[in-house]
């Protein structure tokens, strides 16, 4: 067991006033079977009201409007999570198991995809066990992929990344979803922080029998106490921490400052 304290910091300037904004941000730490949202301060400037909710993949989010003029948007949010040092998130529920089966998205294979799995299918049949599968195939595409950062952006798809042999954490988990629902095994996108990134993170969770179990694909690992959950979705488009519509703004910068400490 170990205790992370986070703070995730976000300022976007822009180079005219923002007339108006809605902003949808998910960004509240999960409780599943391995991590507990102790407790968290949320900070907004300019200073507005907001309402929580969760959206239609359980992800707890914040929905809120500015209505006068601004040049910059400040969000920041720093809490305490306990965490446990399992991969095992939670149970596979058949109600949205549907979600994380089929193509979609930034998620979609392509031919080079397709190859891939066509050339490690030997291999991944003769494990027994869903999670055997899933190790195995993290494995092969670890070694297949590096590490790159600049090479790709947030538009990206799995087979463009795939294609260039390179990418960053989102790449790395798009093509391992693609890989796992060619297998038939359900997987889902998650964004979350980890101790030692001054960024947000990306791995996936996949459906191994009756439990979510939690891979780190960029890092070739199951997940370990020093990751927290934000959201989940089918791919990152669905659990991106800030998205919003705004009238005027210009062009903009955004800046992001991420710090994860651990201590038991």
């Amino acid at each position: 067991m170990a205790f992370l304290n986070y703070e995730y910091k976000m300022k976007i300037n822009y180079s005219e006033a923002v007339a108006k904004c809605y902003f949808t941000i998910k960004s509240i730490p999960a409780n599943d079977f391995r991590q507990i949202s102790i407790s968290h301060d949320i900070g907004l400037c300019p200073p507005t009201q907001y309402s929580e909710s969760k959206d239609s993949f359980g992800n707890i989010q914040i929905i809120g409007s500015e209505d006068n003029p601004h040049d910059e948007f400040i969000f920041s949010i720093k809490g305490l999570v306990e965490t446990y040092p399992v991969s095992t998130t939670g149970g596979v529920s058949s109600n949205t198991i549907g979600m994380y089966k089929y193509p979609h998205g930034k998620c979609i294979p392509g031919d080079n995809i397709k190859a891939f799995a066509k050339e490690i299918e030997e291999e991944v049949s003769n494990c027994c066990f869903a999670k055997e599968k899933c190790i195995l195939i993290m494995n092969r595409l670890y070694e297949k992929m590096k590490y790159k950062t600049g090479c790709t952006n947030i538009d990206t798809t799995a087979e463009e990344s795939f294609s260039e042999g390179m990418g960053v954490c989102q790449d790395y988990a798009h093509i391992y979803i693609c890989l796992l629902r060619l297998f038939s095994i359900p997987a889902r996108y998650v964004c979350g922080l980890i101790v030692g990134e001054g960024q947000s993170h990306a791995w996936v969770e996949a459906a191994c029998d009756d439990n979510y179990v939690a891979f780190d694909p960029t890092h070739n690992r199951e997940i370990t106490d020093e990751y927290i959950k934000l959201g989940v979705g089918r791919d990152a488009t669905d659990c991106a921490i800030n998205r919003g519509v705004m009238w005027g703004g210009g062009t903009q910068t955004q800046d992001i400052k991420v710090t994860v400490e651990k201590y038991y």
